[in-house]
């Protein structure tokens, strides 16, 4: 089942999913970027999730900072590359 944007906007990642995307090394990363306003990009991250199996994907993020210099949200995009050779 998919989630509607009221029940995904607003929440972190770790929380989606019924949890499944609560990855150690995904949440550790996220949690290092956010109180330093930085950026990473093709950060490998491959883990077996309960509804759709193993996958390996490539994150890139970056900080959002609103008019008043405080973070707004953090702009994560997901690539997976379980396929690509």
């Amino acid at each position: 089942m998919q989630s509607t944007a009221e029940e995904t906007v607003g929440r972190p990642i770790y929380e989606l999913g019924d949890g499944q995307w609560n990855i150690p090394a995904l949440r550790g990363l996220l949690e290092a970027v956010l109180p330093h306003n930085q950026t990473f990009e093709n950060y490998r991250v491959e883990h077996d999730f309960s509804t759709i199996g193993y996958r390996k994907m490539l994150l890139n993020a970056r900080s959002i900072i609103g008019q008043t210099g405080e973070l707004q949200l953090l702009l994560l995009a997901l690539d997976n590359v379980t396929e690509t050779r």
